[in-house]
């Protein structure tokens, strides 16, 4: 017996081989059609369409035959491959390349055997298309055309095969490349909306400050007392602008938020020192009842987006009033934080659509400040995305509480 050798391009051949990516798939019913059709003009009972692995034959499909692969070394296969064209073996036995196989003298007892390679369009044999029979004989040049034929076939559908996957994967890439543009288009109309939303009302201050002092009915010391107020103003509005920028860098590069132990109490602190100023305008008194110890697992500079806009729309609707924010550890593992205000509150037909993007309503506050409505909706989002959420009570004329639910942060050292 001769073992199969192998092909002297054999590296590039199974490059090839996995290009096709039809090694070890499931049977289709076009390849099954073939060896039936092969079989059947070959007047043979075996027929295989068999691809040569490094050390394996394997039969994308087979009539006649029970098993799924068998040894490449003593295969009739490996010898056909390196074939230009049918190689032919009319009896196995006289054969001094098969006469004592396993595959003749075991089942399934071969004595004849015809194999035409399958050769892609770049010149690499992948396998054969081959009949196989258990007594001695020859194949009819009309049968050779037809097992000709029927292999080139085989390899038409390989390439059909690769060419339609190929296709499914552009398609796929085209619709990922429209949904992320689709995407970053709502990211972009978002981030000018959020921009708009917290940065009119200071900027209104700060005008407002200006005017004041051109009008020139201030004195000296309220000059000074005032630039004091808008220095503070400006550095509020650059850092929610700087935050406002980090955040739409996140939403375009589809970063996840970075969740970490935030230490709430301190944050709290340095976010009512920015309000500060914002607040003081329409005399409103901030008091931050959060515990200092109290810790949360979030993303800082996201909560801190969200805690300014709810107390930005407290303050929207209150006027020489109260504003607070605590926090209350949970029995289930979450920290409440509550900002409640003593200002206008809201109607419930306002609060029925609070969360509905489609239909936000942006109301006036008490010195007709202007909003786009998108506060609440997205601190919502940004809750849920830190495995939170958000509830909100409110009563007209009586003041609202906005409470965001954020995981407590489990200490290190416990």
């Amino acid at each position: 017996m001769i073992l199969a050798p192998q092909a002297p391009n054999e590296q590039e051949r199974l490059l090839e081989l996995m290009r096709y990516e039809v090694l070890h798939t499931q049977y289709e019913e076009d390849f099954d059609q073939i060896v039936k059709l092969a079989s059947s003009i070959c007047q043979t009972p075996i027929s295989t369409i068999t691809l040569l692995d490094i050390h394996k034959q394997w039969f994308k499909a087979k009539i006649g035959i029970d098993n799924t692969d068998g040894a490449r070394d003593t295969s009739f296969c490996g010898h056909a491959i390196l074939q230009s064209d049918i190689m032919e073996v009319s009896d196995a036995l006289t054969d001094e390349r098969f006469h004592d196989n396993p595959l003749v003298l075991d089942d399934p007892k071969i004595r004849f055997y015809a194999g035409y390679p399958l050769v892609s369009p770049a010149g690499y044999t992948l396998g054969t298309l081959c009949v196989i029979d258990n007594v001695p004989r020859s194949l009819t040049d009309e049968q050779k055309f037809t097992l000709r034929t029927l292999g080139n076939q085989v390899m038409k559908l390989f390439e059909l095969r690769l060419k339609n996957k190929e296709e499914l994967v552009r398609n796929q890439l085209i619709e990922e490349q429209k949904k992320k543009l689709e995407e970053s288009k709502a990211i972009q109309h978002k981030i000018i909306s959020i921009i708009a939303h917290d940065v009119r009302g200071p900027v209104a201050s700060v005008k407002a400050m200006i005017e004041l002092t051109k009008e020139k009915k201030l004195t000296e010391a309220e000059i000074t007392e005032l630039m004091d107020l808008l220095d503070k103003q400006l550095d509020g509005t650059l850092g929610m602008l700087t935050n406002l920028v980090e955040w739409g860098s996140i939403l375009l590069k589809k970063e996840s938020l970075s969740l970490e132990r935030v230490t709430l109490g301190v944050l709290t602190e340095r976010l009512l020192n920015d309000l500060q100023p914002f607040t003081s305008i329409k005399e409103n008194k901030l008091i931050n009842r959060v515990s200092k110890d109290c810790k949360v697992w979030a993303d800082e500079n996201t909560l801190r987006f969200m805690l300014r806009n709810i107390i930005g729309n407290a303050n929207k609707f209150t006027s020489k009033g109260i504003i607070s924010i605590a926090s209350e550890k949970m029995d289930n593992g979450m920290v409440k934080i509550s900002i409640t205000d003593s200002g206008c509150g809201m109607p419930e037909s306002v609060q029925k659509h609070l969360f509905n993007p489609t239909k936000r309503q942006s109301r006036e506050g008490t010195h007709k400040e202007k909003g786009s409505g998108l506060g609440l909706i997205l601190t919502k989002e940004f809750a849920e995305a830190m495995n939170g959420h958000v509830e909100v009570q409110s009563k007209e004329g009586e003041g609202t509480t906005v409470s965001i639910f954020i995981p407590v942060a489990v200490s290190s050292e416990s």
